[in-house]
This record gives C-alpha cells, structure tokens and sequence, in this order.
C-alpha cells in the first residue's frame, strides 16, 4: 500500500495513541500532524485549500489511518466527510470558514432539530448525539425538521422535509455523552441549541441539485459515499487487528500450537484480502461511473450497501471466532489487540451498516 503519511508523523500518531484514549479525544500533537498534513479537507476543492483527492486515494489514506489506530481513522474520516460539504453551502460562507487552516466539520446525520422560518432566518432548536471530533471542530452541521407558519413540513409521502445547517461552536452548548467500548478517542459527545437565530445562507442540503461545486465528487450520492468511507475504516482496523495476532503468534512460535495458528493466520489473511479485492473493485466501478456522469442505479445502491455490510460484519466475526486464541492478550484493557476489538465492535453499530 502506498504510504500517504511519514514515518515521523506516523511515529507522532502511534506514540499518542494510548493518551489519546485517557484523554477521550485525539492529542494536540496527534491534531498537529492531522493539520500539517491537511486531512481534515481531502474532500475539500484546492481553491478552498483542500486536498481535492481523488476519491479511490482518498479511501486508501482512510484505511491507512484507521489502521494506525481505529478512533483516528474514524475521526478523519467523519470530520473530513462533513468538510465536504463546502460543496453544497453558500460559496461566501465557504470563503469565510475555511480561511481557518484548522477548519474541522463534525455533525449529526439525525433530524433531532427543528427549524421555524422567520423572514431571512431561521430559530433553531434541538439536540444532536454523536459528533465526531466535537472537542476541535471549528462547526458544527445539524439536520432540522422545518416549520413555517406553526405547521411542521412533511412531503407527499408523509415524511419529513428536513433542511442542514451549520453553527459555530460559541453558537451551540455541548454535553459529555460519549461513553462506549470502543473509539473512545472520537469524542462524540452532543451539542445542543436553543432558540438560534441564524440566516438562511447557513441551510443546505446534501442533494446533486444543491452542490455549488461543479466537480464530480459533489455529484456522487451521500449514502454510498458514506458506506464506502466508513466501510474503508474496518478494513484499516481488520488488517491491525491482523498484524498484531501475528506479532502476537510469533512470540509463541515453537509451541504445541504453532501449526495451529499459523494455519488460522492464513485463513484470516485469505478472507481478508478477498473483501478487501471486492470493495475496492466496486468503489473504483462505482466512482468510474460517478466521473462520468452515470447515475447509479437502485440495483447499485443495493450492491453497494451489501457489500459493505457483508465486509464489517464477516470481518467482525473473524476477529470474534478468533479472539478464543488470543488467550488473556485478546481482553486486558492494556493491550493494543483488545482496544482494536472495542473499536472494531462499536464501528459495527454504525446505522449505515444495518
């Protein structure tokens, strides 16, 4: 695998891991490396100093980092997937927001808000659980039911018409919720608003007819983007959770078990690189398609939405089936095999993989 990140800065990210999770967030020097290297803004165009990645390098870095430790994979990978939205907000606002080379979107993608319309504003109420990152986010996005004229919106078919917005952090109060097993370091804690007044140029909606960028990125549909990103991060966390039951076999080689575990080992690795060769031959067809102007099809939403299901959810079984030979290495809170477990259980619980 290509590596996107130094030896130095990896060396800065690895050494910080176990503080991190004392921490409940990412370090400030494990931030410094993110920033240094602009990760947060992979999705984010170069006229707006973003790394504008094509999307296939962009997943590749993804498992990069998520291998290195799962809670920084995740927290790159929802942070930098709300940064894209600078493709479908208020060119003016785009300009203002990301002048900060520290730029960091983190939001919720549940309607637990509402929206009354006043004039050229809105008065926003609700409260949003599990934002990534929220400990160094610069903004903040929600999603709101709207109201007008007392009477909350719904389409034709009953649901309802909800719009995004986006706030900054001295706008919102925030509230410790995160208490998990695993990707303790993502600080996806809550924030919460009350009776926000802001303009209509801070709503948008996430919708190819929306984008105020006229790239093929913002022309792909979010959910797919979105399960093939948050997919990527279990096959970084897969893949560690592997090289270290092989560390781990290799300290016991010699024993009565060896033939055994070297045999697991290869079976391990087989399925692996099988679901690892399948998602990242649909993610390039998917984006070929996207690139050029193809609209996906409900058949390859589904394909798409099984595959990546299929991929977390047999990897997960992999590493459960497995754990038995890990003896107490595979549970002690201290060691890297257990918090790998943990954060590989609580990606698992993602709503996108259901």
């Amino acid at each position: 695998m290509k590596q996107y990140i130094s030896d130095a800065d990896i060396a800065i990210l690895k050494g910080d891991i176990s503080k991190a999770e004392k921490l409940g967030h990412l370090t400030d020097q494990q931030l410094e490396v993110l920033y240094n290297n602009n990760l947060f803004n992979i999705f984010v165009p170069k006229k707006y100093n973003g790394l504008e990645l094509d999307f296939i390098e962009a997943l590749r870095l993804e498992e990069q980092l998520a291998c290195i430790d799962g809670s920084l994979g995740w927290t790159v990978t929802l942070c930098s997937g709300a940064n894209m939205f600078v493709g479908f907000i208020d060119p003016e606002e785009s300009e203002k927001i990301f002048s900060n080379k520290k730029v960091c979107f983190g939001g919720s993608g549940k309607v637990s808000g509402v929206a009354t319309e006043e004039g050229e504003y809105y008065i926003v109420n609700g409260s949003w659980d599990i934002v990534t990152g929220l400990h160094h986010c610069t903004v903040f996005t929600a999603n709101c039911h709207i109201k007008i004229n007392g009477e909350l919106q719904l389409d034709t078919e009953g649901k309802p018409i909800y719009k995004s917005f986006f706030f900054l952090p001295s706008e919102v109060t925030t509230k410790d919720s995160w208490n998990t097993l695993g990707l303790i370091a993502t600080g996806s804690h809550t924030i919460e608003a009350k009776e926000l007044r802001v303009s209509k140029t801070r709503s948008f909606s996430i919708t190819s007819e929306a984008c105020t960028i006229d790239t093929p990125l913002y022309q792909f549909p979010f959910y797919p983007f979105a399960k093939f990103t948050l997919a990527v991060n279990q096959l970084g966390m897969q893949r560690h959770y592997l090289d270290e039951v092989a560390q781990y076999f290799e300290q016991l080689k010699g024993g009565a078990y060896e033939q055994f575990q070297t045999a697991l080992l290869a079976k391990l690795n087989t399925a692996f690189d099988t679901r690892k060769a399948a998602f990242y031959s649909l993610a390039e067809s998917t984006w070929f398609k996207v690139k050029e102007g193809i609209a996906l099809t409900d058949s390859d939403h589904l394909e798409i939405s099984n595959l990546c299901s299929e991929l977390v959810f047999q990897g997960k079984d992999e590493v459960i089936q497995s754990l038995p030979y890990l003896g107490m290495k595979g549970v002690s809170n201290d060691s890297h095999i257990s918090r790998i477990v943990r954060d590989i259980l609580t990606g698992c619980q993602h709503s996108l993989f259901l």
